[in-house]
């Protein structure tokens, strides 16, 4: 019993290594999505039409914002393995490969929502015309400022990953920190008309949010090139330039499918949304609910998958591959462990959260039902996140996409489609049919982790 408890429990020393990545990613998550909660809190207060609409919006930004976490992310397995090998220049060249990856796909997402937003917007509104109509207004209205946040999102995304993969988590930390109390005190300023503003409503809190964006773009870009010796990437950002046609071809090969991934992924997700919203608006806005507490509660347990990726990938780069086997193992098992009391935790309070709305009773009800479901559901969806996480640490980005998006599009997507349209089931049960789906995924995952497929070394790769 205790050869067993100690494969999959750490001593003190292996948690406060894990904890010091960790922590600084789980406050500034559970900051942020705090800070987004109030927000919400805020919108909603200003009726369920435009709740809806922000919410709709919403969706938009979330395929926006994996696209540009996706675009990263390949990159950054190279930055974390490079950095634990201390190949400067190498670490150098990733980092500039991620920062105008990031660009281009975000300099294309802005055109795309520029030019067809209203057409996206429409996908996920069902009801009565009057009724979608008023929540078309509020989503364009708020769709129209949040454009100019794009940019600064992509750009502060680019230098807080990079901070993290260097070790220096605890910057882009209180970056966000900076950014969510801004975005907080606008909101109330320019929601309500505070301080002799004007009461702009959902406009005031697209224009709270773009400031907050360029206040954290600000403070991680300025603390960046002010320590240039410390996180290295900034001290003469050329060198290097170009990188041979060996390593941006291997860097482009295992990026590319992350980029892939997490895009096909997402618009998975907003498809499956989309799919859950052909019974109504109430749903859009009980889903809106759900996902804010949800947010909220799983920041400390998903930062443990970002952790995995980050601690494995830097014990891989150095060469320590049963090290790094042994460390994902017991990251695993704390993730399955923190996800379990989060989701008894959320079950508890789902009958309160959903009365801080100005709302119906039926979407209150049907919000309440559904965080019960995602808090069941949780330990699970945090397993799965964790074994896509470690084969990502190796460099297995084409397993990881068929992991992660082939089974959004060819298992779950499809199950809810065919539940939805060709069943009498309610929304509940659609939802929770189409989670239980990740199952298969734990199953996959778990298969190979234990096969070890991913134990990889990229730092060999050098400039």
């Amino acid at each position: 019993m205790k050869a067993l408890a100690s494969k999959f429990i750490g001593d003190r020393r292996f948690y406060r290594r894990a904890m010091a990545v960790a922590l600084p990613i789980m406050l500034q998550n559970v900051v942020t999505n705090f800070v987004n909660l109030l927000d919400n809190i805020m919108v909603g207060q200003t009726g369920t039409a435009s709740m809806s609409g922000v919410a709709i919006v919403g969706q938009l930004f979330f395929i926006f914002n994996l696209v540009i976490f996706g675009a990263v992310s390949g990159p950054g397995i190279f930055c974390a393995q490079y950095w634990g090998a201390g190949q400067a220049r190498s670490f150098k060249a990733a980092f500039r490969y991620k920062f105008l990856t990031a660009l281009a796909m975000c300099l294309a997402c802005v055109a795309v929502f520029g030019l067809f937003g209203r057409q996206l917007i429409g996908f996920y509104i069902t009801g009565e015309a009057g009724t979608t109509e008023e929540v078309m207004g509020y989503a364009y209205d708020y769709l129209r400022i949040m454009l100019w946040e794009m940019i600064p999102f992509a750009v502060a995304t680019v230098y807080a990953s990079t901070l993290r993969e260097a070790g220096h988590a605890a910057v882009p930390m209180a970056a966000s920190w900076a950014a969510v109390a801004v975005n907080l005190v606008l909101n109330w300023i320019l929601i309500f008309g505070k301080l002799g503003a004007p009461a702009l409503g959902v406009r005031g809190a697209a224009v709270a949010t773009v400031t907050s964006r360029v206040v954290e773009a600000a403070i991680n870009i300025g603390w960046s090139h002010a320590h240039k010796k410390e996180v290295l990437f900034t001290h003469k950002m050329l060198e290097g330039f170009p990188m041979s046609r060996t390593l941006l071809a291997d860097m482009t090969r295992r990026s590319l499918p992350l980029t892939l991934n997490e895009t096909l992924w997402c618009t998975g997700t907003a498809m499956l949304n989309q799919i859950y919203s052909t019974r109504g608006i109430t749903v859009m806005a009980s889903l809106n609910i759900a996902y804010v507490l949800f947010d909220l509660f799983t920041a400390v347990a998903f930062s443990l998958g970002t952790t995995i990726g980050i601690v494995v990938g830097q014990e891989l780069g150095a060469g320590e591959q049963e090290r790094a086997v042994d460390t994902d193992r017991k990251l695993l098992a704390l993730d399955v462990v923190v996800a379990t009391v989060i989701g008894v935790t959320m079950a508890l309070v789902s009958g309160l959260f959903p009365r801080f709305y100005n709302t119906t009773p039926q979407v209150r009800t049907l919000a309440r039902d559904i965080i019960c479901v995602m808090g069941a559901f949780l330990p699970l969806d945090c397993f799965a996140q964790g074994c896509y996480f470690t084969m990502r640490s190796g460099g297995k980005t084409m397993v990881t996409f068929l992991f992660d998006c082939c089974f959004t599009w060819v298992v779950n997507v499809p199950v809810a489609w065919a539940v939805a349209h060709f069943t009498g089931l309610g929304i509940l049960w659609v939802y929770t049919i189409s989670c239980g789906t990740v199952i298969i995924k734990d199953v996959a995952g778990a298969v190979m982790v234990h096969k070890r497929w991913w134990v990889n070394t990229l730092s060999g790769l050098d400039l």
